[in-house]
């Protein structure tokens, strides 16, 4: 009898690092690893000779990182670097003899230091910051936010990530935090005030230091022997940064850097910089609110913006009009949009991003600017090579200015919680243009007659 050989199993995935801090871009076995403990060898001051230490250390790579920021970085453990090549009393060897590095589906996991322990914890071997779990595991992307101030790009971010979060089920996907840091960060200071108090958050100021809020995305999870197995995993980065600052050059150079390494970009315009804002703060207390007499205008801050070595042309790049509530139709205000246009009503789907209303938006939203801000409509279309023009609201009504306990000044939200509109449309269609969500409906299977009445199904992929 024949024996038949069981087909290999297929290798692994192994991507390519990117660092979500410094975005230096590194194989998956070049990665290096904070020690357990303290303990590490460092040369006596007294004899001279080296002795164990169990003392943090001062990590140079983590401390040139924390200088660009103005700040101190913290005392940390030891480093490893198993690929060898650096020298320094904040190293430490690894043990020797056996197999002192643990390898995961392909990716470098773990490694045993020299004094017996084991570590998984992986840093980028340039500056020396965390790497994500996912980091080797599963393709990363960099997805920026970029437009003035007051925009409300943290007010979007908080209402985007708690939709994704809850995305309709045909999609079968699942965003999870990948620390607790990023699950803290997010609880306490975006939807904690937004969700609970109903308080809009602190705009980002641009001396704070933007740490990454860091996701992974699993999209088409079926249970397959008790696992969750999806079609498609991939990390996201999302950063707040302060809009004031993208405008300056040192800025995108530092705090911003990430917008020089985004893969896609939403880029943020409010009504209220456009042609029309005279007339919404006519017509609307709340837009008269927003209204800054003397504020840049969407084309000056396109312009400023892309003129700092950005690269941006062939990145999918959405558009987003935010706070489209104040631009619900009236009779004044019909020539922008009509009372049933689409920008007012929440999106569906049913698995998979509806191109159908993705045209339509588009289409509605291209002309808005053609009425209200030509030449920046113009600048975009001859800018960018794959651009969506898309409409949300990320409160879905007005806001109230109230006192807090301390005695001081918030925006609070008029009906309580957000009742958003269209959030998440224009973040799925640059997933979409990225691969990583479909932009249409699965095929049906098919049926093709053979010999003898049998039928064979043949599946599209």
């Amino acid at each position: 009898m024949a024996m038949i050989k069981k087909a290999e199993e297929e290798a692994p995935a192994v991507y390519p690092i990117k660092c979500p801090y410094c975005f230096k871009s590194f194989a998956a076995d070049e990665v290096h690893f904070r020690a357990p403990t303290p303990k590490h060898y460092a040369v006596d001051q007294r004899s001279g000779e080296r002795v164990i230490r169990e003392d943090s250390i001062i990590d140079r790579n983590l401390a040139d990182y924390y200088r660009q920021f103005g700040r101190q970085a913290p005392r940390r453990f030891p480093i490893i670097a198993p690929k060898g090549g650096v020298s320094g009393d904040e190293y430490i060897g690894m043990a020797v003899g056996g197999d002192p590095v643990t390898y995961r589906d392909g990716v470098m996991y773990s490694v045993k230091t020299e004094f017996g322990d084991d570590t998984e914890k992986r840093l980028c071997p340039y500056c020396h910051n965390d790497l994500p779990k996912s980091a080797g595991y599963t393709k990363s992307y960099t997805i920026a936010f970029a437009g003035d101030t007051a925009v409300g790009k943290t007010v979007y971010i908080t209402t985007l990530i708690n939709r994704l979060q809850f995305l309709d089920d045909g999609f079968k996907s699942m965003l999870m935090p990948l620390t607790g840091a990023v699950s803290d960060k997010y609880e306490t200071y975006y939807f904690t005030p937004m969700y609970r108090e109903g308080l809009l958050p602190e705009h980002t100021h641009v001396n704070e230091v933007v740490e990454p809020l860091i996701y992974e995305l699993r999209v088409g999870i079926n249970k397959i022997n008790g696992d969750n197995v999806a079609d498609k995993t991939v990390t996201l980065t999302f950063y707040d940064v302060a809009g004031d600052g993208i405008k300056n050059a040192d800025y995108v150079n530092t705090r911003a850097r990430h917008l020089k390494y985004a893969d896609a970009f939403l880029y943020m315009v409010d009504p209220m910089q456009t042609g029309a804002a005279q007339r919404l703060a006519a017509l609307n207390a709340n837009a008269s609110a927003d209204y800054i007499l003397g504020r840049g205008d969407a084309v000056k801050i396109l312009e400023s913006f892309f003129t700092q070595d950005i690269d941006f042309k062939d990145k999918p790049t959405a558009i987003v009009l935010t706070k489209s509530d104040l631009l619900k139709s009236t009779e004044t205000t019909q020539r922008y949009f009509s009372r049933d246009s689409i920008i007012y009503r929440q999106c569906e789907h049913k698995g998979w991003l509806d191109m159908e209303q993705v045209t339509q938006m588009n289409t509605e939203v291209h002309n808005f600017f053609g009425i209200t801000a030509p030449l920046f409509r113009k600048n975009v279309d001859f800018m960018f090579n794959n651009v969506g023009y898309f409409a949300v609201s990320a409160l879905g009504g007005p806001t109230e200015t109230v006192k807090t306990e301390d005695n001081t000044e918030r925006k609070k939200i008029a009906g309580g919680i957000p009742q958003e509109i269209r959030v998440e449309e224009p973040f799925l269609w640059i997933l979409a243009q990225l691969g990583i969500v479909p932009d249409k409906p699965p095929e049906e299977p098919k049926q093709k007659q053979t010999g003898g009445g049998l039928f064979k199904r043949l599946f599209s992929r």
